[in-house]
């Protein structure tokens, strides 16, 4: 996971890369992926292999790819269908917005094909990613045309808005209307309410604060006060609804599982 620097952060949460052509095939046992709830939205590109997600009747579709993806307010889990090469592009949602033109509230808990949402300006990376020789090609490529396209864009964002989005202290920004008006102007910009949007980022922070070796020994009722919670069953429940464990097993599956990988980003 690559993190942008400068201008670009404002845009893009992360840059991942995942490969797993370099594994044994068949494995063992599925191969799945499991992905928590979250704000973000996402570009992503499978240069080789496939995977498939549950539909909301519960069946397996295999997915395109070349995928656009909204806010998710569940955690999923997709299914590897053959060795995988990819790499995905995490965005902010009101940063999402800008660049696409789309509305991550047409995109909420949705995995869809980008060809037939994006417009032509965007046809050419797959096959741009595609010819790049490694993944420090692909994200030299990626950071100079997103770059450019944010530099482009970024006049019209809403930067109080954004610390919303970024930063779970902060507040809902006032957007010059009711309230009843600005929960449906941040739904609409966002795709989440701001209740939402500050839940998931809650429980986003609680799992980069169990996986992270570098952050100061605390007990769970510690960081659940530190990030205000009621408490730690509060935390815990919120944890096993949005991230699909509870604290006290979630910190070793990021650890070990190799289904959990998402998590570690």
């Amino acid at each position: 996971m690559h993190t942008p620097q400068g201008e670009l952060a404002e845009a893009v949460h992360g840059i991942g890369f995942y490969s797993t052509v370099d594994e044994p095939w068949p494995p063992a046992r599925p191969q799945l992926n499991r992905f928590p709830a979250m704000v973000y939205c996402g570009l992503n590109l499978f240069t080789e292999g496939a995977v498939a997600l549950p539909d909301d009747g519960g069946k397996l579709r295999a997915l395109s790819d070349w995928v656009v993806s909204g806010p998710r307010t569940r955690p999923v889990a997709s299914l590897t269908l053959a060795p995988l090469r990819t790499v995905g592009v995490v965005l902010y949602p009101d940063a999402f917005a800008l660049l696409t033109g789309l509305a991550p509230a047409a995109l909420q808990d949705r995995n869809d094909p980008a060809d037939g949402l994006l417009d032509a300006s965007w046809a050419d990376w797959p096959q741009a990613l595609r010819a790049c020789g490694d993944e420090a090609a692909q994200l030299a490529w990626i950071e100079a045309r997103l770059g450019a396209r944010w530099h482009a864009a970024r006049g019209r964002w809403d930067a109080h808005l954004g610390a919303s989005l970024r930063n779970i202290a902060a507040t809902v920004p006032e957007l010059g209307v009711g309230a009843r008006q600005t929960q449906r102007q941040y739904r609409a910009r966002v795709g989440l309410s701001p209740a939402q949007a500050r839940r998931l980022q809650r429980m986003n922070a609680a799992v980069y604060a169990l996986r992270d070796p570098d952050a100061p020994a605390r007990t769970l009722a510690d960081l659940a006060a530190e990030l205000g919670y009621a408490d730690q069953a509060h935390m815990a429940r919120e944890l096993r609804q949005l991230a699909g464990l509870p604290p006290s097993r979630l910190e070793t599956h990021i650890d070990t599982d190799r289904e959990y990988w998402p998590y570690r980003l």
